[in-house]
């Protein structure tokens, strides 16, 4: 994994280990637990602002606190393993790769911080109207006061036990986190962000609040002399799209390193709610950057947000790591898992080192690994090709889980006219792994990156030569005719370059 984990390392070092030192609703951390949170009470948010921002977060995905699960969490992987005699899944195990491992790297950081998640929407309806009254115009910070009240302080602690913890632990969290101030007390009185309303004339979204919070609490926030606002939420009036994002960057021990992030959250009558996470992270230090892009999307197993049982979500995780010499590494992870456990299959293709691996794993509620598969190919040296499985595969715990391809619900379904490689996709120097956003007629990706309407990969399998792609659509059906796919990519600076394709689609 090379300088994969190293960054994976320095994120989380960098978002949850100096969350003392001041205010971290600005840090991505902040943004993830704020996509994650719903059912926000009425009486605190105002009525026209979105009250569901994204799905639960199933607890056999957070962050385990013991167990095999926690143990994985502290080894690292710098290249291709060193066998022993104790076989390729073991090894796998005590190097702490696993499908399991990828799902709490992101979902951990929610578990650490918390988190003020709530706290942003209950901020801004204390000025929301002020602001919607002057539209284009910045709010300074300030402007209007929030005193906190009990509704709001349970808002916060059902963000927490949402995000996977027990009364108890969320009511432990919440105290932890109102002493380092990250989150007001009962009764103290805090300034609403600097903020600017917007409607919007495009099909996506209807609405628009950009806004800004300062490092203290306490602390009013000045409108900025460059315009550019920390945070983002775009929205229908029916709330049945929502589109949340964060910009930050920050500079460690020599090293750079800066992130956007997005979701998008879809929610229609009758259909399973689903969210979209994409975070977009650049690394630089010593001359070198390293480049890395992920996309997250869950999706609830009901239509019935209400009978969903046990936070129940089909998932899929896909990772792309670029370093400095354009090497790339993808990783993959599909399957099904709630607050009790999940079955998921991972994929990881390293084209530099050339090897890859299959893995096939359970866990149970705590992220305990239960069963362990592992399907591992030399692409240099085929005698080194190994499988191995610990532990027996129970169907009558896990089979809800398992499927032999997972989908997600959209409105409609797409495929491309000419079937990639070819006319742009997986083609030329992208014959190896290739990515692609899909936007709607008249959006330009360079200034609206976060409306794509669509997304896919297609890579390359050196094992056995075969060639994959997939692309999600997740706008309307009218959309379909005239959206445009783009080639997407993250060039040596760090920057999001697209490419318009000839590649069309249609409605299958």
């Amino acid at each position: 994994m090379k300088h994969f984990f190293l960054i994976l390392f320095l994120s989380f070092a960098i978002f949850v280990g100096c969350k003392k030192e001041k205010d971290e609703s600005n840090s991505l951390s902040a943004l993830v637990t704020r996509f994650f949170i719903r059912s926000l009470l009425s009486s605190s948010i105002n009525s026209e602002l979105p009250s569901n921002l994204s799905v639960a977060v199933p607890r056999s995905i957070r962050k385990p606190s013991s167990g095999l699960g926690a143990s994985l969490q502290t080894k690292r992987k710098t290249s291709k393993m060193n066998f022993t005699n104790k076989g390729i899944a073991q090894d796998t195990l005590d190097y702490g790769f696993t499908g399991q491992n990828f799902l709490t790297e992101g979902t951990g950081i929610v578990a650490e911080i918390l988190r003020d998640s709530k706290k942003d929407l209950v901020l801004i309806s204390g000025s929301y109207t002020i602001a919607k009254a002057s539209p284009g115009v910045c709010i300074p910070g300030g402007t209007s006061t929030v005193r906190i009240t009990q509704a709001m302080e349970d808002e916060f602690l059902e963000g927490i036990e949402r995000l996977g913890l027990s009364t108890e632990e969320a009511r432990g969290e919440l105290v932890s986190l109102q002493n380092e101030g990250l989150l007001p007390f009962i009764g103290q009185a805090v300034p609403t962000p600097a903020m600017v309303f917007r409607n919007l004339s495009n099909n996506e979204y209807d609405i628009e609040v950009e806004y800004s919070f300062a490092d203290s609490l306490g602390t009013p926030q000045p409108c900025p002399a460059n315009n550019k606002f920390q945070k983002s939420i775009k929205f229908k009036n029916d709330k049945t799209k929502v589109l949340s994002s964060i910009s930050r960057s920050l500079k460690v021990f020599g090293i750079s390193l800066s992130v956007d992030a997005s979701i998008t959250y879809i929610t229609q009558n009758g259909k399973k709610d689903k969210a979209i996470l994409n975070i977009k992270q650049v690394t630089s230090g010593s001359g070198n950057t390293d480049k890395s892009t992920t996309r997250f999307t869950f999706e609830e197993c009901a239509n019935d947000t209400n009978a969903n049982a046990n936070n129940c979500v089909t998932l899929n995780y896909s990772n792309v790591y670029d370093d400095a010499a354009g090497n790339k590494i993808t990783t993959s992870v599909k399957g099904r898992t709630n607050d009790f456990g999940g079955y998921v299959l991972t994929e990881y293709i390293d084209n530099a080192d050339n090897f890859e691996y299959y893995l096939t794993e359970t866990y149970d509620n705590n992220g305990d690994i239960t069963y362990f598969a592992v399907d591992y190919y030399d692409i240099d040296a085929p005698a080194n090709d190994e499988y191995e499985e610990l532990g027996v595969l129970d169907t009558d715990l896990y089979g809800e889980f398992i499927e032999t391809a997972y989908s997600f619900e959209w409105d409609v379904y797409v495929d491309f006219t000419i079937t990639p490689p070819g006319a742009g996709i997986g083609s030329g120097a992208y014959s190896a792994y290739d990515a692609f956003v899909i936007m709607p007629a008249g959006v330009d990706p360079d200034d609206f990156p976060d409306e794509y309407i669509g997304w896919g990969e297609f890579y390359e399998n050196e094992s056995d030569s075969t060639v994959t792609y997939y692309v999600d659509f997740y706008g309307q059906a009218n959309q379909v005719a005239t959206a445009v796919v783009y080639r997407y990519e993250v060039d040596a600076n760090g920057n999001e370059v697209y490419t318009p394709l000839a590649d069309v689609i249609y409605q299958l």
